[in-house]
């Protein structure tokens, strides 16, 4: 069988086998009969790639309700968030994610969102790369709130071990908006033991309003280990895969970090374990995306 043809092959099985998780996880919110809200799980990376688009599902299922007495309502059990990505150019990336949850014993859509990463340079030439994050999301209920969040998006990569931070800000308006403004985390240290195979660890969390910041056993804190399959979004691509590009500066060879190419899919499974009385005790992360 020549390469080319093993190759479209092996792609269209990929593209098959994420399709099915991509229904699966559809499927299973449609069903199940439990209270959901916005609370899924998301590393956004400085990769953007110029005509790339994909759709994703991000989902997070919560365990354990919280102790602490500053937690205002109990955490939701399941949350999905269904996006529609795609890059405009080779500096902006474009994201509509639709937040789907349970009203009055039924599954609704209750919020839209559009979120872009803005990448500061398309190849980088060190282990660092930038980008610059904004979302604005709009509740879809009576009574909701709106939001606007935005940050950096910081990458380091050094051989086949990449840390990207997610430090962003978040504040609400229209009715019900919050008092100041709000700091939300994310972070993933992950180690790519082969083109399809990743593992690492993730955090997330939350502290609202920074102008009377509540103690930390009221703070959103968790951390767990996370298995990556497929394409590892913003890690280094190898010399023969999608998103190669050898540059020379100063006498180093840098590889421009590996995005999801035509027919790409990626599963990330893990497990979250709350930190503080404030946090679930446990959380499943499940999140499925297809490129095309």
């Amino acid at each position: 069988m020549k390469t080319a043809e093993f190759r479209h092959r092996a792609g269209a099985g990929c593209a098959r086998v994420a399709a099915f998780l991509f229904a699966t996880i559809v499927t299973s919110v449609t069903v199940a009969p439990v209270q959901a809200s916005q609370n899924v799980f998301h590393i956004f990376t400085p990769t953007v790639e110029a005509g790339h688009w994909g759709v994703e599902a991000v989902a997070g299922f919560n365990w354990g309700r919280p102790s602490s007495e500053g937690a205002e309502k109990p955490p939701p059990r399941m949350a999905v968030e269904l996006g529609l990505h795609a890059g405009l150019t080779e500096f902006w990336m474009s994201k509509l994610a639709l937040g789907v949850e349970e009203d009055g014993g039924s599954l609704a859509v209750t919020s839209i969102a559009l979120e872009n990463v803005f990448r500061f340079s398309r190849v980088a030439s060190a282990p660092l790369d930038f980008a610059w994050f904004t979302a604005l999301g709009a509740g879809l209920e009576s009574g909701s709130t709106n939001v606007v969040e935005f940050g950096p998006i910081v990458s380091y990569t050094v051989g086949p071990a990449s840390l990207v931070l997610n430090p962003f800000f978040e504040k609400t308006f229209g009715e019900n908006r919050e008092e100041g403004i709000a700091f939300t985390y994310a972070w993933r240290l992950a180690y790519q033991v082969s083109h399809k195979l990743s593992v690492g660890v993730e955090g997330y969390g939350e502290i609202e309003n920074l102008g009377n910041t509540p103690p930390v056993r009221d703070q959103i804190h968790r951390i767990g280990p996370v298995l990556y399959l497929g394409t590892l979004h913003g890690a280094h691509s190898s010399s023969r895969g999608h998103g190669a590009h050898n540059s020379v500066a100063g006498g180093h060879h840098h590889r421009e970090h590996a995005g999801r190419g035509h027919g790409e899919w990626h599963a990330e499974i893990g497990v979250l374990f709350g930190l503080t009385e404030a946090t679930p005790d446990t959380a499943l992360k499940l999140n499925v995306g297809i490129e095309f």
